[in-house]
């Protein structure tokens, strides 16, 4: 029998390889190919897939060069220990579950299956791919070494939420923790060597197209990334397509952090530091309550970003969450000095803080003068100037109002007499701009409702030099 002994001291039972004391399983690779050559390959491979038609689900040890399940179906867990594998591919397979302990695998993909567990503690992967799966429990890569990690288009189809003592339950978990050399994260991110990998293994990749990754919680922490030079440039971390929680704690990213085309709920940065850029893209925040009362606060501490912050066209259902986030992505440019770029954060970031004061709740006369209040703001300091971040609409709404709107009233109203009985428009128009300017020369002057126009005027006119004025300065001067 093979002289490998298993950790519970049992002994393996497969007949050892010729010229060896050890079975094809346990064989190493540099004894195997010293004794058989190349045919060692074809042995194990025969040997291994003979083993997993019988029923066997543990494997302990053993040493395999290009594995590949296919429609595999159980009800066990399969579960490699202390083991080294060249590459492992499981296919269209629908089985308990995938744990992978103290052991090394080159390239471990999981393609199109249906699981309901994967766990990878205490192992060495350079490539972790989960695609097109739906899992209905949880997946757990932790305390491992792994360089490319790679979760697309795989989704929680278990039960909904459930509730348990201390807190909410593992099911619909995806945790990655405590990992060190990673490379990149990725989540439905674009990786084009995968095709031609599993192509490579005999799999058949359809052009199906990509799913959202669905999960209740995506949670990332403790993750140690390559610190190489020539990562620094790269998006170490990328979220596309996600729905669910997402929770980054205690994570030094050495590089780019990206989220785009995601519905995040209550996401929660717990000393997070990016070394370079945080991108939010067409995305939308979800957040309740309880998260605006304890996460919030602390975000602007717990979340550090050495380069920029880049939001576009993301949508937030909490004022307050958007307010923060702006003001974030607002001081990330002002740093670097780009102050035309941190003006449009500054305009959002206000934006965001109308909405919130028109949400907060308040009743009676309290409602009503926040209600004018905020209207008032919206009038003089966004319609006019955009929080005195454009000094171009001034311009424009003085050149309107002057020419075309006040013009028109007194041509409709007949409000205006001077030196002629017969007024054109450019008569009007012309007293229109001496009005604006309080220049007054006194040859035209307004009778009855044109006083009251002329009045407004005058003071439209000086508000909105001021305004300019004002814009201007902090726009070219500071």
């Amino acid at each position: 029998m093979c002289e490998y002994t298993y950790e519970n001291g049992r002994k393996c039972r497969l007949k050892p390889v010729e010229g060896s004391k050890y079975c094809p399983l346990h064989i190493p690779y540099e004894e195997g190919e010293r004794l058989l050559g190349e045919n060692i390959k074809l042995l194990k491979d025969e040997t291994f897939n003979k083993r997993i038609k019988m029923g066997q689900n543990y494997y302990e040890g053993v040493y395999l060069y290009d594995v590949t399940i296919r429609d595999y179906r159980s009800e066990r867990i399969l579960v490699f220990k202390n083991s080294q594998i060249k590459s492992l591919v499981i296919e269209d397979s629908a089985f308990k579950g995938l744990i992978l302990l103290n052991s090394t695998v080159d390239r471990l993909i999981l393609f199109q299956s249906r699981i309901e567990v994967l766990l990878v503690k205490g192992s060495a992967v350079f490539g972790l791919n989960v695609l097109r799966v739906d899992f209905s429990s949880n997946i757990s890569i932790r305390d491992s070494s792994v360089k490319y990690l790679m979760l697309n288009s795989t989704q929680y189809v278990g039960e909904k939420e459930e509730e348990t003592y201390g807190g909410k339950s593992a099911k619909g978990l995806v945790e990655f923790s405590n990992l060190r050399d990673v490379r990149r994260i990725g989540i439905n991110a674009r990786y084009p060597l995968l095709r031609k990998i599993l192509e490579e293994h005999g799999v058949n990749v359809s052009e199906t197209g990509r799913r959202t990754v669905k999960v209740r919680s995506l949670v990332i922490r403790d993750v140690s990334f390559d610190t190489a030079p020539r990562f620094k440039r790269q998006v170490r971390l990328s979220i596309a397509g996600f729905s669910g929680e997402l929770v980054l704690e205690n994570l030094d990213v050495f590089g780019h952090v990206e989220i785009k085309w995601s519905h995040i709920k209550d996401p929660e940065f717990v000393h997070v530091f990016v070394h370079s850029n945080l991108i939010m893209r067409k995305s939308r925040v979800l957040v309740d309550p309880t998260w605006t009362m304890t996460v919030l606060p602390s975000l602007p501490v717990e979340l550090t970003v050495e380069g920029f912050m880049i939001i576009e066209e993301c949508q937030f259902n909490n004022p307050y969450a958007e307010e923060v986030f702006y003001r974030l992505a607002r001081t990330s440019w002002e740093r670097s000095g780009d102050f035309e770029r941190a003006d449009s954060y500054y305009y959002l970031e206000m934006v965001a803080r109308r909405k919130a004061r028109l949400r907060a709740r308040r009743k009676g006369l309290r409602k009503l003068i926040d209600r004018f209040e905020v209207s008032f703001e919206w009038l003089f300091a966004d319609l006019t100037c955009k929080y005195g971040t454009d000094w171009k609409r001034p311009i424009l709404i003085w050149l309107l109002a002057v020419n075309v709107f006040f013009p028109v009233l007194f041509f409709v109203t007949k409000s205006v007499q001077g030196l002629s009985s017969n007024l054109t428009f450019l008569d009007y128009e012309y007293f229109s701009i001496v009005t604006a300017t309080t220049l007054g020369y006194g040859d035209y002057h307004p009778v009855g409702v044109g006083r009251v126009i002329a009045s407004v005027e005058a003071l439209f006119g000086m508000f909105m030099w001021a305004v300019f004025l004002t814009v201007f300065a902090r726009k070219y001067m500071r």
